[in-house]
C-alpha cells in the first residue's frame, strides 16, 4: 500500500514538473516570436511618422531593426531612443540610399546604417544646408556619406567601415566607396570620425573651407584626398596603413597641420603626404613616421612646409618639378635616404636637420658652416631608367652618384643646416650642444690654420 502511495506521488510530481517545463517551453517561443516579429520591421510606419511631423518636430526612433530606406525632406531631428539599439538596414541599394538628408537643418544620431549590397548608391546622402550628422555607425559596401551641393554641416563622432560581410568577400580596392565623400560641397566640418578599409576615407573635390579635424582613417587607399578645392584646414589626423596618407593634388590655399601619417606603405607608391599642382598652401607640425616616401612635392609652388618630423622613411623627401617652395625647421632622421630632388630650382631650403649630414658649426648657433645639397643623380636615372630603382642604396650607385659632380649650381641646397634636430625636447639642450660644437669646430679651425702656417715656415 504504501509502494502504491510512493509510486502515485512520484508520479504526479513528475506531471507537474512536465506540465511547468512545457508552459515555459510555450511560453519561450510566445515570446521568442514576439520578439522575431519585432526584430525586423519595415521603416514604412517610421517614413511615415517622419511625413507627419512638423518641421522642427524632434523624432525619437523605438530600439529594433527597421528594413527599407528614409527620405527626410523637411527639418527634424531624427534620433535613436537609446544610441546604438537602431539599424536600418537597405532592402534596395540598388535603387536608393538608405537615408536620403533632402532638406536643410536635419539632425540626425546614433543609428546604425547597414548597406552591404556592393552598389554606387551611397549609404547617407546629403543634398541639404546645415546637416548634423553625428554618433551613426555607418557598414557599407558602396559609399558611406555623400554630400553633394551640401554646406555648412557638422559630421561628428562617426564610425564608418567598409561591411564585414563584404570584406570577407574578393573586392578590389578601387570597386570600394569613399568614406565621406563631398561634391561641391563648402565649409562642412568633418571631427572627430573613425573610418576604416573603404576607397579614400575623406575625399573633396569642388570643395572650399571645410575643416578636417581629429579623424582616424586606416587600411585604405588614400586618407584625405582633395581635389580641385582650396581653403581646407586639415588638421589633427591620424592615417595608418593606407597607400597615401594625404594626397593634396590642383588644391590651393590648404592648411595641414599637426596630422600623424605612419605606415603608409602599402603600395609602391606610398607616400605619408603627397602634394601634387598645390599652391600657397601650409605643411607644418606634421609627422609622417615609416612610410615609403615621407613628404612628395610635385609641380608645386609658393607652399611652406614648416617643422614637420619625417623620420625612418624609405626616402624622407622627394622633390620633382617643385620651385619656389619654402621648406624650413623640419627633421629629417633614421630615412634611407633623406631627400631627392630633380628639376626643382629656386627652392628655398632653410635651416632642416638632416641626420645623415656631417656639418661644421665654427660659431656655435647651431647651423654648419657647410651647405648640403642634393644631388640628382638617382632621380634623374630612374626617370630615364625605372628598371634601374633596384639598384638603390646600392654600393655601386652610392659610387656613381659620389662622381656625379654636373651642374650643382642648380641642386637644391640646404644653405643652413641645423646641427641639432627643432624638436621640442632637444631645444633645452641645443644651446649647450651648439657652443661644444663651436669650440671644437673654432679648435679645428686653429690647428688646421697653425699647421699651414707651420708648413708655410718649412718651405
Amino acid at each position: 500500500m504504501l509502494t502504491r502511495r510512493r509510486n502515485k506521488t512520484a508520479i504526479l510530481c513528475f506531471t507537474m514538473v512536465a506540465a511547468v517545463l512545457i508552459g515555459q517551453a510555450i511560453i519561450s517561443v510566445s515570446t521568442a516570436e514576439a520578439e522575431l516579429a519585432n526584430t525586423t520591421s519595415s521603416t514604412g510606419e517610421l517614413q511615415a511618422l517622419i511625413d507627419q511631423a512638423h518641421p522642427g518636430e524632434r523624432i525619437r526612433v523605438p530600439s529594433g531593426v527597421y528594413e527599407g530606406s528614409l527620405i527626410l525632406s523637411k527639418k527634424i531631428t531624427l534620433e535613436a531612443e537609446t544610441e546604438g539599439s537602431v539599424s536600418i538596414v537597405n532592402a534596395n541599394p540598388n535603387t536608393r540610399s538608405v537615408i536620403h538628408i533632402a532638406a536643410d537643418d536635419v539632425e540626425i544620431s546614433g543609428i546604425q546604417i547597414i548597406n552591404e549590397s556592393p552598389s554606387k548608391i551611397p549609404a547617407l546622402l546629403i543634398t541639404g544646408d546645415r546637416t548634423v550628422v553625428e554618433n551613426m555607425n555607418i557598414q557599407t559596401a558602396s559609399q558611406g556619406i555623400v554630400l553633394e551641393d551640401a554646406n555648412d554641416g557638422q559630421f561628428r563622432s562617426n564610425i564608418i567601415q567598409w561591411s564585414g560581410s563584404a570584406a570577407g568577400r574578393a573586392v578590389k580596392l578601387f570597386d570600394k566607396g569613399n568614406g565621406i565623400d563631398l561634391y561641391n560641397s563648402h565649409r562642412n566640418i568633418i571631427r572627430d570620425n573613425t573610418i576604416q578599409r573603404v576607397h579614400d576615407g575623406i575625399y573633396m573635390e569642388n570643395s572650399d573651407d571645410n575643416r578636417l579635424t581629429f579623424n582616424v582613417i586606416e587600411h585604405s587607399r588614400y586618407g584625405i584626398h582633395s581635389m580641385y578645392s582650396k581653403g581646407a584646414v586639415i588638421q589633427n589626423n591620424q592615417g595608418n596603413f593606407n597607400y597615401t596618407g594625404a594626397m593634396i593634388m590642383a588644391s590651393r590655399e590648404v592648411e595641414l597641420t599637426g596630422n600623424v601619417f605612419r605606415k603608409q606603405s602599402e603600395n609602391v607608391n606610398s607616400q605619408g603626404i603627397l602634394i601634387f599642382q598645390v599652391q600657397d598652401s601650409l605643411f607644418k607640425d606634421n609627422k609622417v613616421i615609416g612610410n615609403r616616401v615621407g613628404l612628395y612635392l610635385e609641380q608645386s609652388e609658393n607652399n611652406r612646409m614648416e617643422n614637420n618630423e619625417i623620420a625612418n622613411n624609405f626616402i624622407g623627401i622627394q622633390l620633382l618639378g617643385a620651385r619656389d617652395n619654402l621648406i624650413t625647421g623640419n627633421t629629417l632622421s633614421g630615412n634611407v635616404t633623406e631627400t631627392l630632388a630633380q628639376d626643382s630650382a629656386n627652392n628655398s631650403l632653410d635651416r632642416n636637420y638632416w641626420d645623415s649630414f656631417q656639418g661644421i658649426d665654427t660659431d656655435g648657433d647651431g647651423i654648419s658652416n657647410i651647405a648640403y645639397a642634393i644631388n640628382p643623380f638617382f632621380q634623374g636615372l630612374i626617370k630615364e631608367r625605372p628598371a634601374f630603382q633596384l639598384f638603390f642604396q646600392s654600393p655601386s650607385m652610392v659610387f656613381l652618384e659620389g662622381l656625379y659632380q654636373a651642374d650643382q649650381n642648380t641642386w637644391t641646397t640646404d644653405e643652413e643646416p641645423l646641427m641639432v634636430p627643432l624638436t621640442s625636447d632637444q631645444t633645452s639642450g641645443q644651446k649647450a650642444s651648439s657652443t661644444a660644437s663651436g669650440l671644437i669646430g673654432a679648435a679645428l679651425l686653429i690647428l688646421t690654420l697653425s699647421i699651414l702656417q707651420w708648413a708655410r715656415r718649412r718651405e
